[in-house]
């Protein structure tokens, strides 16, 4: 009995933090029942997503989670976007920068990310 509340106790930590990804979304979309995308990474390196997007003040998860609705899922098994309605998505892109641009399009491509994308280009544009 004690083994296996042992065992209970050392694996649950492991179990649960594999269901939510490490980077959470900072703004939720009302308009969907789960309200976030995951962009489910190879990308071990929580860092890499800390470099500027393009010329702006923004860095890229921050592009991401803010602006897009997208969690980070860190050390997958592929490059994939999961949509709000579960669709999956196979991600070209190897490297943040390109992953983080090949995502927006998929989202700006959207029904409910259409005004997502507008929103951000108009904010870039601006400064």
């Amino acid at each position: 009995m004690r083994i296996t509340i042992l065992f209970i106790l050392l694996f649950t930590p492991f179990v649960s933090s594999q269901e939510f990804p490490e980077m959470k979304v900072y703004v939720k979309n009302s308009k969907m029942e789960k309200g976030f995308r995951i962009l489910k990474t190879t990308v071990s390196d929580s860092l890499l997503f800390k470099e500027k997007y393009k010329d702006s003040d923004y860095t890229l998860d921050y592009v991401l989670r803010y602006y897009y609705a997208t969690a980070i899922d860190l050390s997958c098994k592929e490059n994939e976007l999961l949509s709000m309605s579960g669709k999956r998505f196979l991600l070209e892109s190897k490297e943040p920068s390109s992953m983080v641009e090949e995502v927006m399009e998929l989202i700006g491509n959207m029904y409910f990310g259409q005004s997502e994308h507008k929103e951000f280009i108009k904010k870039i544009q601006r400064n």
